[in-house]
């Protein structure tokens, strides 16, 4: 994914950048033509268009502005009402680049209904009797009603219905059920029914109206499975029938596989509410708990006034579940999250990515609070180093370094044969915009250094790592079609347990652009899920060590690229499933020595749609002597690389500064240099270019000499400068 950010917080904005040289004899303005569709007849749209030198144009419609300064533009779509549907446009967000001439530069807003109703039914009370009913939602959401009634045009989402008893002719009428969850999907009509029934005499009564226990985020109902061994966070929810100034007692058992292993009591201030407010911790009667209590086989009894020291007139509605079956919350085991840290260095500009064993933790800290994870091992890895070749990183990544840069460490995972996570660490100069890159499905990552922020981008990348698309929310590319909530919000209440601070349903998806973010129970059950089956990322991880090919590249643009191939000896990495590209390695007579198909993975948001991959084919020596050429042929392009076909260049390593070191070499012999660390086997850099300079304090290196389809590996002693 292409992460972007501004200070702390990764948000959806626009970089404006000011317009600067061009053709003088030229035109010097040009023009930008934005298309609304969507609206129904006689409905405006509010799309804003803003740019260079503090340019604003409010639309209602399809227009051309012309005579604009050339640079970018930011066209910003609002949601507007028409009849009883609330219509969004798509995207929210788009930054469209005017250019001199006559040409009207495109920005397409489509809109769509984002709306739905609900219908609440409320039966079974005397006639004049005032049902006590409230309806919390998303966005804020919080409307009473006392007799059946509808919403029209509201953000589709989870709302909650809570009925409270009431009093009426000397009885209580308790409604059924006291609290319950509705979905209201776009453009659907959502139902949800109370009965209220009569209790005999009016009076005061306890009753637990719902237990859960949350990690970072859960339901009213507690859906959501747990994590083993992470500290969670119980909320029991007491009501009272009529108003009063008690707070009772709560007493919580806890059984491993039916046998109690901790009991506490929990005591609070206050009046005991007449329903449960999920959106206040005060409101509600709460237990820090261990991680030593949260393990498979958990159940937990809740009692209110277990002494019966509140005279009620019900004595025995007390206990939850009111089954009197305990209440058993799905705990689910997690694997440590095994992850390398990769500083890089972006050898153009001199820039390193600031990761230390000392600092490693705060990468991991937003993670930890959010992912369902219980524990991890995180580890500092070599440095990576980038050629001069590619250049600097930008905030926008039109040059893509970002994906450069990525391609290059998922090909160094590749040879190091690693299970492990790997992501690298970046030290761009600015301090907002492209913040982070990774694949979808696939366990290669790269993150700014810019910490804290850059402990929340990695929550993001890891996430894409799992198999997360991204939430619909501030212009982030490729959304996921099935997320469930409008906006890309949370849509259940978030909670923090380190901080013992609550999260708003209207807080924001990790997965999107916009701030105020926490984790929705819909990724975190993606992530559980993705983790849980954790599937092969490249067969072969199983097998011994042994003599491969290392074959890299990408799809950009929608043309194959092949990147210098080089022999390893690790574990082989093959595809796991078949796709649209096949790579074939084949002998001078045109015979086959290797060949298979597979689907290139997908670099998240990328604009141009790029996709990688880099396969370790288990091939002996004397097979890999035999390939004369490799070729990757798919979606209707190919591409076919050859070896350069003369003996390996001779190659020059001088110290140049303390802990770095120059190579040089004839790059027409030996398109790329392989440098490797001789202790421990690990790529330092894919050298390119004929000069390059490597962070090392090695005094010897272990180099790979490829002339793009064989290659040598030698030892070259570093010289002193």
């Amino acid at each position: 994914m292409t992460r972007r950010a501004s200070g702390w917080v990764r948000t959806a904005f626009v970089l404006v950048i000011s317009a600067c040289g061009g053709d003088s004899t030229g035109p010097s303005s040009g023009s930008l033509a934005v298309t609304v569709t969507g609206l129904p007849g006689g409905a405006s749209a509010d799309v804003t268009v803003s740019g260079p030198g503090g340019f604003a144009s409010a639309l209602g419609g399809s227009a051309t502005l012309s005579g604009l300064t050339p640079g970018n533009y930011s066209v910003t779509a609002e949601a507007v009402t028409a009849g009883s549907a609330v219509y969004a446009g798509s995207p929210a967000s788009q930054t469209v680049t005017v250019a001199e001439g006559s040409t009207p530069a495109p920005a397409l807003v489509t809109y769509a209904v984002t709306s739905g109703n609900l219908t609440v039914t409320i039966s079974g009370l005397p006639g004049g009797t005032a049902a006590a009913v409230d309806v919390t939602g998303p966005g804020g959401f919080d409307q009473t009603l006392t007799a059946s009634g509808s919403f029209s045009a509201i953000q589709p989402g989870s709302y909650t219905v809570t009925a409270s008893p009431v009093s009426a002719g000397g009885s209580q009428y308790t409604p059924t059920p006291g609290t319950q969850q509705v979905t209201v999907s776009t453009g659907g009509t959502a139902g949800a029914a109370v009965a209220y029934a009569e209790n005999g005499l009016a009076g005061l009564n306890f009753r637990i109206d719902g237990v859960h226990l949350t990690q970072s985020v859960q339901t009213y109902t507690g859906a959501v499975p747990l994590v083993a061994d992470r500290d969670g966070y119980l909320r029991v929810f007491v009501t009272a029938s009529e108003t009063n100034a008690l707070s009772p007692d709560v007493r919580v058992r806890f059984y491993h596989a039916g046998v109690l292993v901790g009991e506490q009591t929990v005591v609070r201030a206050g009046p005991t509410p007449l329903a449960p407010q999920e959106g206040t911790l005060s409101s509600s009667w709460n237990l820090a708990v261990s991680k030593t209590l949260i393990q498979p086989n958990l159940s937990i009894r809740v009692d209110v006034d277990p002494a019966n020291l509140v005279a009620e007139t019900n004595e025995g509605d007390n206990n939850f579940p009111a089954s009197g079956l305990p209440l058993v919350p799905e705990v689910q085991t997690a694997a440590p999250f095994q992850v390398t840290l990769v500083p890089v260095v972006t050898s153009v500009d001199g820039r390193t990515g600031n990761v230390t064993a000392g600092n490693k933790d705060q990468f991991l800290a937003a993670s930890m609070r959010m992912h369902p994870l219980s524990s991890y091992d995180a580890t500092v890895g070599g440095a990576l180093t980038i050629s001069a070749s590619v250049p600097a990183l930008e905030s926008s990544n039109s040059n893509s370094s970002w994906n450069t840069i990525l391609g290059e460490l998922q090909a160094r995972r590749t040879a190091d044969g690693s299970s492990r996570y790997y992501i690298g660490i970046v030290n761009p100069s600015y301090s907002s915009g492209v913040a982070g890159i990774g694949y979808v499905g696939f366990p290669v990552a790269l993150a700014w250094d810019k910490l804290p922020s850059a402990s929340s981008v990695a929550a993001h990348e890891w996430g894409h790592n799992w198999g997360r698309q991204h939430a619909p929310c501030g212009g982030a590319g490729n959304p996921d079609t099935q997320y469930p909530y409008a906006g890309g919000i949370i849509g259940v209440y978030g909670f923090d347990v380190g901080a013992t601070a609550l999260k708003p349903t209207s807080s924001h998806d990790l997965m999107g652009y916009c701030s105020d973010e926490w984790i929705s129970d819909y990724t975190y059950r993606g992530v559980l899920q993705y983790r849980g089956a954790e599937p092969g990322i490249g067969s072969g991880l199983g097998e011994a060590v042994q003599p491969t090919l290392v074959v890299w590249g990408r799809i950009e643009n929608g043309r194959p690229v092949l990147e210098p191939a080089f022999q390893a000896t690790t574990r082989p990495s093959l595809p796991t499933r078949a796709g649209s590209y096949r790579l074939e390695g084949r002998a001078k007579d045109g015979s086959a020595v290797f060949g298979f198909s597979f689907a290139p993975i997908e670099v998240a948001d990328d604009r141009q749609g790029a996709r990688h991959f880099a396969f370790a084919v288990p091939l002996p020596p004397e097979r890999a002597a035999r390939v004369a050429s490799l070729r990757l042929e798919g979606e209707g392009q190919s591409t076919v690389i050859v070896g350069s076909g003369t003996e390996a260049a001779r190659i020059e390593v001088t110290r140049v500064a303390p802990g770095r070191v120059a190579l040089r070499w004839d790059a027409s012999r030996t398109p790329m240099v392989v440098v490797r660390d001789p202790r421990t086997g690990q790529i330092l850099s894919f050298a390119r270019g004929g000069r390059s300079e490597v962070v090392t304090d090695q005094s010897e290196l272990a180099l790979t000499l490829s002339d793009r389809l064989q290659s040598r590996d030698t030892r070259v002693r570093v010289s002193p400068r």
